[in-house]
């Protein structure tokens, strides 16, 4: 029986940590018939939740543990190099700073950019964009201080994100730090309460549900708003840290209380109104946002059908940003898989490269899907799984 990727390493970080089977499996809180199953290829794939804990008891990362490709060009010529010095301050800054309009034209430019999935296009263009805002913080009057301290917070947040798509959250979370202070400089309260939503997902990234928990939920409740008097972006701003708590809350396995959270995110979606740009989330927040977190609520507590039923009531899923909508489908191909769906999740996966095939390469779950539904292979045909798997380097 062919043993997958997940059981490989498995095993192999288990033996080099010198735990047996129930060890492991009673310090990341899972049954030993888990670990065994893996190990031996009984199972493909587990849960993200499942993953998550082994990864934790292990001391590495999901994507170790899923030996995720980093694609970034390593060493000091290296994009990574590059986005390195960049976040530290090390960079040179002998380049003539843009102005604020400038710079703000590019930075709504590289937005777009990373919600469209390009990575590869964006670990280019961010250093030198870094050192601009660098340099532009720290010549601007003190009239201009603000504007120039709050582009300099949202290039390192959008740093942040990508560091943490491209599998290096410790970096990312250091250009978390430079973001924040930067917010801190422009008295910006909802600009920093983002920063804490960017926060909470990356930890969510390294299964560290508790602490992504507790920095969505702690960071909403000190810009609360009153619903009928607040404006759209404050709304937006605590709806997102709301939905980062919910998946944090939803992956710990408590159902119950990420319904409740998921409650207030319909409702601030329901505030917002439609799927329109916000000031601070960078994206879209709304009803759409909303409606395609019930879905991954869904999945979380291990309700496919439910998943399903509740996919098929989006009807504009294009709303959302192309690299938020390719993440929702791979929640929804999980769901199908785990319903034994097989060709449904394979086209709902080949969708995802078609509409943003940077982001099926990143993402963790498309790995987990693949490896779940290879071995089925057995007894279905399922078209077009052997190329899918060869783009995100899992052997078919």
């Amino acid at each position: 029986m062919a043993i997958s990727l997940l059981g490989r390493q498995l095993r192999a970080h288990r033996v080099r940590r010198r735990m047996t089977q129930g060890e492991l499996a009673s310090a990341a809180g899972v049954s030993t018939d888990l670990v065994r199953k893996l190990e031996q290829g009984q199972r493909q794939s587990a849960g993200l939740d499942s993953i998550a804990k082994l990864a934790g008891a292990l001391d590495i990362t999901m994507a170790d543990l899923l030996d995720k490709p980093r694609v970034l060009a390593g060493g000091e010529d290296g994009e990574l190099g590059a986005l390195r010095r960049a976040v530290l301050g090390v960079a040179p800054l002998d380049q003539e700073p843009p102005t604020l309009t400038e710079l703000r034209t590019v930075l709504a430019g590289l937005w777009q950019t990373y919600w469209t999935g390009r990575y590869a296009y964006l670990a280019r263009e961010l250093p030198p964009r870094i050192s601009q805002a660098r340099a532009l913080a720290r010549s601007a009057p003190a009239a201009n201080q603000a504007a120039a301290q709050s582009l300099l917070a949202s290039v390192m947040q959008m740093t942040s994100s990508l560091l943490a798509h491209l599998a290096h959250e410790d970096l990312a979370h250091l250009a978390l730090v430079a973001a924040e202070q930067a917010a801190t400089a422009a008295g910006d309260e909802l600009l920093y309460a983002s920063q804490q939503a960017t926060r909470a997902w990356v930890l969510s990234r390294q299964g560290l549900w508790t602490e992504s928990e507790q920095v969505a939920t702690t960071a909403a409740a000190a810009i609360e708003p009153r619903l009928s008097q607040a404006d759209v972006h404050h709304v937006a701003v605590w709806g997102e840290l709301l939905r980062y708590g919910c998946t944090a809350v939803a992956r710990s396995g408590r159902d119950a209380e990420a319904k409740e959270l998921l409650g207030l995110v319909q409702a601030a979606a329901h505030r917002v109104g439609g799927d329109v740009p916000t000031r601070y989330v960078g994206g879209v927040f709304g009803p759409t946002v909303a409606a395609m977190k019930a879905v991954d609520v869904a999945v979380s507590a291990d309700r496919p059908r439910a998943a399903i039923r509740l996919a098929e009531q989006i009807d504009h899923p294009e709303h959302v940003p192309t690299a938020m909508h390719a993440r929702y489908l791979l929640g929804v191909a999980w769901a199908q898989t785990a319903d034994w769906r097989s060709q449904d999740a394979v086209d709902v996966l080949r969708r995802v490269d078609q509409l943003a095939p940077e982001v099926l390469a990143h993402q963790t779950l498309a790995r987990v899907i693949i490896e779940e539904l290879l071995p089925r292979r057995q007894r279905q045909r399922l078209p077009g799984l052997v190329a899918l798997a060869e783009r995100v380097g899992v052997a078919g």
